[in-house]
């Protein structure tokens, strides 16, 4: 595979598909919630519901039963899962949270990662469309590799959609392939390279069998919160593979072992980096470690191109981004800090850059 391009995807290209960024989420689901999901069969269930609200009144002081959308200012996510991932890790507990409780708010809070991203992006996908189609009409597909940090699945169903002339690859097998007859491996001739470092919606994971079943177009994550998947052949209940953003992130899933090992090879090769939607937030030091040990190896910094501007970015906001970017790597020449919104790149590229 003769990969030249490397496009990073953040949350702030799937922001532009109309999904919330971190900081947003749980605004956007409290508000949702209130309004269309209590009570609804795929939503929290009575015990998830009574163990947020909960922990949001002890842990941070926030009645979400009665908060005004304006007035309340939520932690990040990073710092609600953060704090019960560093107790889990230190073995310790709360005042009140036993390491069981703990667990299950964290499972919830997941949860509200999954969901909103479910109702949020149900509408028609268009950038990311565009951005394969331009890639495609540039001949330029087979040689550009996708590395997304997210767990929806905008890019991906794009991509199958295209499954005449080109084939999906997420860098590891999938027990897909020896259940089903009509699912054969990616032909290597038309593969596209999609590596999920985060995780997917649609993976689920038994830990007995130690495979991946892929639930295509399916957020298959989403319904194994409310319903236990059991892999067909041990019957073991299957998990969603999502790593959550905190600074405490847990990849010790064998297959986003390989998936990062598959975007460690990638980025050593690559030419070109175009950073989507993505301001390298200091719980990402792994991706930030991913392209360091590409740049050591190659002995260069490769061009890579922030791409991650918004009509709501001021001068100063691009300035400090710009510098805290610039920094982390050797050749400050080769770092394009572009004008461009996600929405211009997918149009256009970079060429007039």
């Amino acid at each position: 595979m003769n990969i030249k391009d490397v496009i990073i995807l953040g949350a702030g290209a799937s922001k532009s598909e109309g999904a919330p960024l971190q900081n947003e989420l749980f605004k956007e689901f409290f508000e949702y919630y209130k309004q269309v999901l209590k009570g609804k069969v795929w939503s929290l269930s009575k015990k998830q519901e009574k163990l947020i609200v909960e922990y949001f009144k002890k842990f941070w002081g926030i009645d979400i039963e009665n908060f005004q959308n304006r007035d309340v200012k939520f932690p990040t996510f990073e710092e609600c899962l953060g704090a019960l991932d560093l107790a889990y890790h230190r073995g310790e507990s709360f005042k009140g949270y036993s390491k069981e409780k703990i667990e299950q708010i964290r499972n919830a809070l997941i949860f509200l990662i999954a969901k909103v991203l479910d109702e949020k992006l149900r509408g028609k996908i268009i950038h990311h469309r565009k951005l394969v189609d331009r890639l495609k009409n540039e001949e330029s597909l087979k040689q550009t590799a996708f590395l997304s940090l997210n767990y929806d699945i905008i890019i991906d169903n794009v991509l199958v959609d295209l499954y005449e002339e080109f084939h999906l690859d997420y860098g590891i097998d999938l027990i897909n392939f020896e259940r089903r007859s009509d699912w054969k491996r990616p032909d290597k001739n038309k593969a596209v390279l999609l590596l999920k470092i985060h995780g997917s919606l649609n993976w689920l994971y038994c830990p007995t069998c130690n495979h991946i079943e892929l639930t295509p177009k399916e957020k298959g994550a989403i319904k194994a919160f409310y319903k236990v998947e059991k892999c067909t052949e041990c019957k073991t209940p299957m998990e969603p593979v999502i790593i959550p953003p905190t600074f405490y992130k847990e990849m010790t899933n064998p297959f986003i072992q390989k998936v990062f090992l598959k975007a460690d090879k990638v980025l050593r090769s690559a030419e070109r980096v175009f950073v989507c939607g993505y301001s390298f937030p200091d719980a990402d030091l792994h991706i930030k470690y991913l392209l360091k040990r590409a740049e050591q190896f190659r002995e260069e910094t490769p061009e890579i191109y922030v791409i991650n501007n918004h009509p709501n970015k001021t001068d100063q906001q691009k300035d400090e981004e710009k510098q805290e970017i610039c920094k982390f790597f050797k050749n400050k020449e080769k770092i394009h800090y572009t004008n461009l919104s996600f929405e211009k790149f997918a149009e256009k590229g970079v060429e007039n850059v």
